[in-house]
C-alpha cells in the first residue's frame, strides 16, 4: 500500500515541459494510425505537479488571478507558443453551446422563437448586445464575407483583455474579468447580423477548419474531414465534441503545463542566473570558513570544535538559493510573493531598447536582473500558497544540508 504523503511535505518540481509542436504531431500521428479514435483520457494524465487551485479549469472560468489569469494565458498563447486558435475556438465553442441550450430552451417558452438561430454576440458603443438584426441583402452584397468578419469580431470579442495595473488585487482583476464574455473591446461602431446556426458553423469552419484558414486548428485529416461531414447534416453542439475534446487535451496536458511552469518562475533568466551565482558563492564562503577556522585559526588540532558552526549561516543562505533556483525562482521574490514582468509584458520594453544603438548587450542584460526591474505584485493566491510552499521547502531543505555538512566537518579528527 503506497504511502500518502501530504501534498505540503512532497517536494515541489515545476512541471516538465513539452514542445508543442512535437507534442501536438504525436497525438495526430496516433489518431492517424488509429490507435485511438481520439485523445487519450484525460483524467489518467493527471499532474500532481500542477496545484489544484492553478487547474485548467479554473484558468478557463476565470478563477486565477495575474501572472495566471486566463488573459495571461491567451498572451502566452499568442507570443510564446503561437497557438492561440485552441483557447479561441474552445472558448467560442462554450459561447456557442450555452446560446444553442438557451435558444433550445426559449423554443419551448415562446413560440415565435425559431429553433436554428443563435445570437451572435455584437457591441454598440461599449454595450454588450446578444441579439441579432435583420440584414438586407442589398445593403451587402458579399454575404460570405460579412459572415467572415463578424464570425472573426465575435471570437476576438469573447477573448479576455487587460483591465487595470498589475497593482490591483485579485478582487479587482475578477470584477474587471467578470463581463469579459458578454463585451467586446474591439469596435464601438459594429453591426448586428441574423444569422442561423449552420450558418456560424459554416463560418465557423472556413475561419478554423479550413487549410487557408486564419486561425486553423492542428487536427488530424480524418477528424477534420468527419466533422465537416457531421456539420452538414446537424448543428448541435455535441458534433463538435471530437475537436472540443482534442482541443481540450492540447490545452490540458501541454500548453498549460508549460504556462504554468512559465509562471511560476518568477524571475527572468539573467536573475535566476545571478542568484545562482550568489547561492554558489555563499556555500564557497561556507567551507573557507569552515576551512580557516579548522587549520588557520590558529591552527589544526588547536580549534575548538563548536567555532565550525559559523559557516551554517554561509551554507543555508547558499542552499535556500540554490534550492530556490532549481525549481526557477528567485528566492528573494518569493519571500516577497514579487515578480519579474512576463515575456508579453516587456514586448513593448524590448522593442524601445531595439531601438536604441547605444545600449549595449551587458547593459540590457544587467537591465533584466532583479534589482534593476520594477517588480510586480502576485495577485494569485494559489501562485502565492505554491511560492510559500517552494520558499519553506528551500529553507528546511537549506538546514538539512547544513546539518550534514556540520556533523561531517565537525566529527573529522581536526579539532582541538
Amino acid at each position: 500500500m503506497p504511502l500518502n504523503v501530504p501534498s505540503w511535505l512532497r517536494w515541489y518540481r515545476k512541471p516538465s515541459y513539452r514542445d508543442f509542436k512535437t507534442f501536438t504531431q504525436t497525438i495526430n500521428a496516433d489518431i492517424e494510425q488509429g490507435v485511438t479514435s481520439r485523445a487519450p483520457s484525460i483524467i489518467s494524465q493527471s499532474d500532481d505537479t500542477i496545484p489544484g487551485s492553478l487547474t485548467l479549469d479554473r484558468v478557463l472560468a476565470n478563477k486565477t488571478c495575474s501572472p495566471l489569469s486566463l488573459y495571461d494565458f491567451y498572451m502566452y498563447l499568442k507570443h510564446i507558443e503561437l497557438s492561440p486558435e485552441n483557447l479561441e475556438f474552445y472558448i467560442w465553442f462554450r459561447d456557442y453551446e450555452r446560446r444553442y441550450r438557451e435558444d433550445a430552451k426559449s423554443s419551448f417558452q415562446d413560440a415565435p422563437v425559431a429553433h436554428d438561430t443563435t445570437k451572435l454576440l455584437s457591441q454598440e458603443r461599449g454595450t454588450a448586445i446578444n441579439v441579432y438584426s435583420t440584414i438586407s441583402p442589398e445593403r451587402q452584397p458579399s454575404r460570405e464575407e460579412i459572415q467572415s468578419n463578424d464570425f472573426q469580431r465575435h471570437v476576438e470579442s469573447l477573448m479576455p483583455t487587460q483591465h487595470g495595473d498589475h497593482a490591483t488585487s485579485c478582487q479587482s482583476c475578477k470584477r474587471g474579468w467578470q463581463l469579459w464574455s458578454t463585451s467586446s473591446p474591439t469596435s464601438s461602431n459594429t453591426t448586428l447580423h441574423e444569422y442561423s446556426n449552420k450558418q456560424e458553423l459554416q463560418a465557423m469552419v472556413s475561419y478554423f477548419l479550413t487549410s487557408s484558414s486564419p486561425r486553423e486548428l492542428n487536427l488530424p485529416d480524418r477528424m477534420r474531414r468527419d466533422i465537416c461531414s457531421r456539420i452538414a447534416t446537424s448543428d448541435a453542439p455535441e458534433t463538435l465534441a471530437p475537436i472540443v475534446n482534442h482541443v481540450y487535451y492540447l490545452l490540458k496536458n501541454c500548453s498549460h503545463r508549460n504556462f504554468i511552469r512559465l509562471g511560476v518562475k518568477n524571475g527572468t533568466f539573467e536573475t535566476l542566473c545571478m542568484v545562482t551565482i550568489v547561492g554558489i558563492t555563499f556555500i564557497a564562503l561556507g567551507f573557507l570558513v569552515m576551512l580557516l577556522i579548522a587549520f588557520a585559526s590558529p591552527s589544526i588540532h588547536h580549534s575548538i570544535r563548536w567555532r565550525g558552526l559559523a559557516a551554517a549561516p554561509f551554507w543555508i543562505i547558499g542552499f535556500s538559493f540554490m534550492f530556490a533556483g532549481t525549481r526557477g525562482s528567485c528566492f528573494l521574490l518569493l519571500l516577497f510573493t514579487r515578480r519579474q514582468e512576463l515575456p508579453w509584458e516587456r514586448i513593448s520594453n524590448d522593442e524601445k531598447a531595439a531601438h536604441s544603438p547605444r545600449v549595449s548587450a551587458l547593459m540590457r542584460f544587467f537591465s533584466k536582473l532583479m534589482i534593476s526591474e520594477k517588480k510586480i505584485k502576485v495577485n494569485d493566491q494559489g501562485l502565492r500558497n505554491l511560492q510559500h510552499k517552494i520558499v519553506i521547502q528551500s529553507v528546511v531543505g537549506s538546514i538539512f544540508a547544513t546539518a550534514i555538512l556540520e556533523v561531517v566537518f565537525l566529527c573529522l579528527p581536526i579539532w582541538k
